[in-house]
C-alpha cells in the first residue's frame, strides 16, 4: 500500500489514545491502517462503514444533505467516521474522547493528501 497513507495515518497514531487509524472502502474493505495490536481492524472497519451509511441515509431522510462527519462517543472512547471520496472513509477509534477536537482538526487539514494518496494508488 501506499507510503503516504500510511504516514497520513501515522500521524493520528502518533496521538497517545488513538487506537486506529485506518481508510476504509465504504463498503467496509480496510484499504490502509495503523493499529495497536490485538484489533480486529477489517471487523472495525466493516461496521463502521454501516455506521457511516447510516448517518448518509438520515442525512438524505431530513434533507441535511450528505455526512461530513460522524462522530459516535462511547463512555471509553469514540469513532470518527470522515468520507473521503465516494469510496473511501477515514476511521479513527479512540480511548478518550478528550482530543476530539484536535482529531477534527487533523482531519480536515489532511483532507487533500488522503485524496491525493487514494488517487495514486
Amino acid at each position: 500500500m501506499s507510503g503516504t497513507l500510511r504516514n497520513l495515518l501515522g500521524q493520528f497514531r502518533a496521538l497517545d489514545s488513538v487506537e486506529l487509524a485506518a481508510l476504509a472502502g465504504t463498503d467496509g474493505l480496510l484499504i490502509e491502517s495503523t493499529a495497536r495490536t490485538g484489533l480486529d481492524v477489517d471487523a472495525i472497519c466493516a461496521v463502521a462503514s454501516n455506521g457511516l451509511a447510516m448517518a448518509e441515509a438520515l442525512g438524505r431522510e431530513i434533507n441535511k444533505g450528505g455526512a461530513v462527519q460522524t462522530v459516535l462517543e462511547y463512555d471509553q472512547g469514540l469513532i470518527l467516521l470522515e468520507p473521503v471520496s465516494d469510496d473511501a472513509m477515514l476511521l479513527i477509534l479512540t480511548n478518550s474522547r478528550d482530543q476530539l477536537g484536535r482529531l477534527r482538526y487533523m482531519a480536515q487539514a489532511n483532507r487533500s493528501g488522503f485524496i491525493a494518496a487514494l488517487a495514486a494508488i
